[in-house]
């Protein structure tokens, strides 16, 4: 502080010299919302594709041979299907050759110990 400046004018050069910062953060943090909004509808669009795949290659082994897989990994081969496990879960649950198999894709939201 300078001998002859007021309280005022010293309190105005602070905040002058903050502004930058708090826009930089804010910016920051702006951009990081943007990246993790990205991010879930990233992976929300690969479970609908997904399980799109799984749910079409059950339909066309069907219309092919008069039944359904009987396996996942019946499906997954057949079709040359590959997917994350580390980001997914697979829940394939035949229903006989005749009706179609239930299909299930779920994301993987935590990971060992809870954290993600």
């Amino acid at each position: 502080m300078d001998i002859f400046e007021t309280k005022g004018t010293h309190a105005k050069r602070i905040f002058r010299s903050l502004v930058p910062i708090l826009s930089a953060v804010i910016l920051c943090f702006v951009f990081y919302l943007g990246i993790a909004r990205t991010q879930a509808d990233s992976l929300e669009k690969e479970q609908i594709t997904l399980t799109q795949a799984l749910e079409g290659g059950a339909i066309r082994t069907y219309a092919l041979t008069g039944r359904y897989p009987q396996s996942l990994d019946e499906l997954l081969s057949d079709y040359h299907i590959t997917y994350d496990s580390e980001k997914f879960v697979v829940e394939y649950v035949p229903n006989g050759s005749n009706l179609l198999p239930s299909i299930s894709v779920l994301p993987v939201t935590a990971r060992k110990g809870g954290a993600r």
